[in-house]
């Protein structure tokens, strides 16, 4: 539950956001409820950081993990590194996820669901609803989309339906026909082209679970040349706080994203890379095994954007951005954002 969600904060009003008068150069927060149009009563909790003047850029984060916990990790926050570089960057929980709005079910036990809400047509939704928020409250004609994990996938659907409104995509841990991970795990090994009926609606994360999925990447004992110990305490307790941990010990994810992940087990791809036309950056971690080296490759070889590259850093995982490598991956999305 968010520590705001019983204040009656209007969904237009910021906590603690400066004056109308007065640019915030400063990397202290601005914080909204946005109300969605989608579904009555629900909002989108939403995180500002950084100066305004340029082009907005919007996080959209991926299957599992609330961007304002996992791309928000005190002490190394994706957001506020790139809003300390000059840029104004909003983030965003999808319904269902961290500080925004859950639906009934998710107070369910999980195995009395089934996995519906965060599904692709979900998730564009609230993105539409969120970038219509920024560019109002930007004054701006355009958003940059940078997109993690699964959140590439949800990034390219929103800019396939509003090209105009995206001027360029950062797409970091690439996703396009996974092979591993949720995709791996959909199906119903005993019917294929059916969901695996041990999904319920949701799926509950527990302290560890960050670890084993990290290490499952890296192997335990070579842990320390990726990551810091210090980098795995702060996100997994920043994950553990994104949601009520005292009365689930965990936080909770909704597997609407295994509707998707299905069908790419059929044979589909997540969206249709020839009709992207906007600039797009592609980055990636060399040991990442959920964004596999094959997919990115044949992603970028089938986009359509005239302006695209695809960058592989020599040492980098899944979570590369709370990683000893994330300086580099920083200087790639600046460097990609500020040209011409």
């Amino acid at each position: 539950m968010s520590p705001f969600a019983t204040t009656g904060m209007d969904a237009t009003k910021a906590v603690g956001m400066a004056p109308d008068n007065e640019t915030p150069s400063s990397l202290e927060p601005s914080e909204w409820f946005v109300p969605s149009t989608w579904v009555e009563g629900q909002k989108l909790y939403v995180r500002a950081r950084g100066p305004r003047g340029r082009t907005p850029l919007v996080l959209v984060h991926g299957f599992f993990q609330p961007a304002s916990a996992i791309l928000d990790v005190p002490d190394y926050s994706m957001q506020q590194a790139l809003a300390a570089q000059g840029f104004r960057v909003y983030l965003f929980d999808f319904r269902g996820y961290g500080l925004s709005s859950r639906p009934p079910f998710m107070d369910r036990p999980a195995a009395e669901t089934t996995p519906s809400l965060g599904c692709m047509r979900d998730a564009v939704a609230d993105l539409e609803d969120v970038v219509r928020f920024v560019l109002d409250e930007e004054g701006a004609a355009q958003v940059d989309l940078l997109g993690y994990s699964w959140g590439t996938a949800r990034s390219v659907n929103y800019a396939l339906r509003h090209a105009g409104l995206v001027r360029k995509l950062v797409l970091y841990a690439p996703v396009w026909k996974p092979s591993t991970g949720a995709a791996g795990d959909a199906h119903n090994p005993a019917a294929p082209g059916q969901m695996n009926p041990k999904h319920g609606g949701y799926f509950l994360f527990k302290p560890g679970d960050l670890a084993r999925n990290w290490d499952w990447e890296i192997d335990k004992e070579n842990a320390n040349r990726f990551r810091s110990p210090e980098a795995l305490a702060a996100a997994e307790q920043a994950l553990m706080a994104s949601d009520d941990f005292h009365a689930w010990g965990g936080f909770r994810a909704p597997l609407g994203p295994m509707v998707d992940a299905l069908a790419v087990t059929q044979g589909s791809a997540l969206f249709d890379a020839s009709q992207v036309s906007c600039d797009t950056l592609l980055l990636r971690g060399a040991q990442d095994r959920l964004s596999s080296d094959v997919d990115a490759a044949s992603l970028m070889n089938a986009l359509g954007a005239p302006n695209k590259r695809l960058v592989t850093l020599h040492r980098g995982t899944h979570l590369l951005h709370l990683e000893h490598a994330r300086d580099r991956l920083l200087h790639e999305i600046s460097a990609f954002l500020v040209e011409q």
